[in-house]
């Protein structure tokens, strides 16, 4: 059987043509299967790119702008009230009513009628009726806080307050103003005001009680204007209650020296006592009063050319 000749294979590539992709478009042109109309996702690129340009146009400047800040938020709202709220109305204050001042009053014995010298026995009458002693530290006036704050004298009163405190009973403590030395400290009970031997005259007595309803006493002073060598009473009696302090005399170096005092104590059964030192005649002997409250002691000297020096009491 003879032989066929076998048949040239079909090739499913186009034969290569020499003049390329021309010769290949011009045996087949090449058509868009849907003409010049863009394909479905050029259509999606562009509607998604559009979308975002517009997003972050208008979403950059406000973020910038800080306008949704919860910050901004508070601000406006605290700013449209301050500005809508009323201010409140002004209520003008009370005005205080001054508290009034309290005064003073210091308690005084019946007035009494100095003895007029030499003679040293005149009339009196009882000292002032009896009055507990004050609280330490208060006043019967003013701010108590700042006399607290005060330093405190510590005056005849004060010193047999103390006394009165420790020992309950009869008491009497006192001081002397010396010249050019002031006041002295207070004593008690016999022990000696002034100096001994100085030749310093006093010039004032700060006495006080306890337990003897109340004491009443006169100063007999230097008299510059006398005719007949001797001193006088410039003023009349002066009087306290127990525990409060009473002066005689004056605290002043240019004040007339003491040359003696007169003295009495209240109550039916008190008595006081005195030693007296006078210049160049030195310790006087004690004298007392008489029981009743009706009598009176002298104490010092009567000569204007002398003066007292130091003085001792008891009750």
């Amino acid at each position: 059987m003879p032989k066929q000749s076998p048949k040239a294979a079909k090739s499913s590539k186009p034969s290569k043509s020499p003049n390329g992709f021309s010769d290949t478009f011009a045996r087949k042109p090449a058509r868009s299967p849907r003409g010049l109309v863009p394909g479905r996702r050029v259509w999606l690129s562009l509607g998604w790119g559009g979308a975002l340009t517009a997003v972050l146009a208008v979403g950059i400047p406000l973020l910038g702008s800080d306008v949704f800040t919860s910050d901004d938020s508070d601000k406006v709202v605290t700013a449209e009230t301050v500005r809508t709220s009323p201010a409140p109305s002004r209520t003008p204050s009370p005005t205080p009513t001054p508290t009034p001042t309290r005064t003073k009053s210091t308690p005084t014995a019946k007035a009494v009628v100095p003895p007029a010298p030499p003679v040293v026995t005149p009339e009196t009458s009882s000292a002032a009726p009896v009055a507990s002693p004050p609280a330490a530290g208060t006043g019967s006036g003013g701010d108590v806080t700042k006399e607290a704050a005060k330093p405190r004298v510590r005056t005849a009163a004060v010193a047999v307050q103390e006394l009165a405190t420790r020992n309950p009973g009869r008491h009497i403590c006192y001081r002397a103003y010396v010249e050019n030395l002031g006041w002295q400290a207070a004593v008690c009970d016999g022990a000696t005001a002034g100096t001994v031997g100085q030749g310093r005259p006093i010039k004032a007595l700060n006495i006080a009680v306890s337990g003897t309803n109340g004491t009443a006493a006169t100063a007999f002073v230097h008299n510059p204007d006398s005719t007949d060598g001797k001193g006088h009473y410039p003023t009349g009696w002066k009087g306290a209650v127990d525990g409060i302090d009473n002066y005689i005399g004056s605290s002043k170096n240019s004040a007339p020296d003491m040359l003696g005092f007169a003295i009495n104590v209240g109550g039916s059964t008190s008595v006081i006592c005195q030693t007296s030192n006078v210049h160049k005649e030195g310790w006087h002997g004690m004298g007392c009063d008489e029981p009743g409250g009706e009598n009176l002691i002298f104490g010092g000297t009567l000569n204007n050319d002398l003066w007292l020096e130091a003085v001792k009491f008891t009750v």
